[in-house]
């Protein structure tokens, strides 16, 4: 009996480790693939985007940071002078089905492995 209490006092930690390792996973596999996709001319856009992650709101995204917001915002998007060239919207198009799946394999791993 002893140790089954100790192991339901362990579940709440082990399942904000759980959340927080799959957010990880989730936020650097989408910032690598926006950066795989975002075009090329200086590299500064490329540098630019950046996964964040919260623990303690459980919450993980990634965005383009500093000067370059504006500027990936037109190339998302196109202006009247240059055509879209989309990258964060296929990025996250990409990965909209991996971050339930970190989560399944976390949570097994984190609460269903070896205590």
């Amino acid at each position: 009996m002893g140790t089954l209490l100790r192991r339901l006092r362990l579940l709440p930690s082990r399942a904000n480790s759980a959340r927080d390792d799959a957010l990880r996973e989730w936020a650097e596999a989408l910032e690598k693939t926006a950066r795989d996709l975002a075009p090329v001319r200086t590299g500064r856009l490329r540098e630019s985007i950046h996964a964040h992650i919260n623990t303690t709101s459980g919450k993980a995204w990634v965005q383009v940071d500093g000067a370059a917001r504006e500027y990936a915002y037109y190339v998302e998007k196109g202006t009247s002078k240059m055509s879209d060239q989309p990258f964060m919207g296929p990025a996250s198009h990409i990965h909209r089905r991996t971050g339930e799946r970190l989560m399944r394999r976390s949570v097994a791993r984190r609460l269903f492995g070896r205590w």
